[in-house]
């Protein structure tokens, strides 16, 4: 069937809350979609980070790719096993991918996210080239993680390419000399940055931040991990 009319057809279906299948093509989804795999989709108010979306794309035809992010009302996806990152519009998406040879999807851990944009990223700065950017420390870490699901606790360190400017001791302002975005900081970003200086994982920066405030590891265990998600997407924190 011709990929336009495919898109039609399954926007109608999934609008008229109808059942709708189809099968992968492709290895852009490795590990979580392999090709030959049925996925079922269902058409959603609204779509969240981590979702698998199905959409029409330019030449493409029809992908199934991941939510990265939102912004100024579009979408931007990626696929797990895949470099570029896509521009959609709202729509251009048919649903969402709910079931994968008829089991629940399983829910999208954050980290693949952070990283999948890290790639992304990367992508960019080596001049949207494959090769030089599987050569990048985000992308073969992304790799051992995620695509080959080797257990290796991620190791995070305060990226000194940046200029910090600290006005007093609850305002930090950083400067991205590369992309000339400023970010700014109160009091406790500054401590988590300073517990940064030294490269360490999660639990040894959380070990580090309770020797500051007066509080248990899973206190603040949320706080810190959505901090390090925004900072590494900032890139102000870096991941070795």
């Amino acid at each position: 069937m011709d990929n336009r009319l495919l898109c039609r057809v399954l926007q109608a279906q999934v609008s008229a809350g109808l059942r709708a299948d189809i099968a992968v093509t492709g290895v852009s989804m490795l590990p979580a979609l392999r090709e030959g795999d049925t996925v079922t989709l269902a058409a959603c108010p609204e779509y969240e980070i981590g979702d698998i979306l199905v959409y029409s794309y330019e030449e493409d035809g029809l992908l199934i790719h991941r939510l990265l992010f939102q912004k100024g009302g579009r979408y931007y996806c990626k696929g797990d096993n895949a470099f570029r990152l896509e521009s959609v519009g709202r729509d251009q998406v048919i649903g969402r991918v709910t079931a994968v040879n008829g089991r629940p999807m399983e829910p999208c851990p954050e980290r693949l996210v952070m990283l999948s944009l890290q790639v992304s990223r990367a992508f960019r700065e080596c001049g949207y080239d494959v090769e030089k950017t599987k050569q990048t420390d985000s992308y073969r870490f992304y790799q051992k993680t995620i695509l080959n699901n080797e257990v290796i606790g991620m190791i995070y360190r305060k990226n000194e390419a940046m200029e910090y400017i600290q006005a007093d001791a609850a305002s930090l302002a950083v400067f991205d000399p590369q992309s000339g975005d400023t970010h700014f900081f109160d009091e406790t970003g500054i401590d988590i940055l300073s517990c940064l200086q030294e490269p360490c994982g999660l639990e040894e920066l959380l070990e580090r931040l309770c020797r500051i405030y007066d509080a248990s590891p899973d206190e603040i265990r949320v706080d810190v991990e959505e901090f390090l998600q925004q900072t590494v997407d900032k890139r102000v924190v870096e991941i070795l």
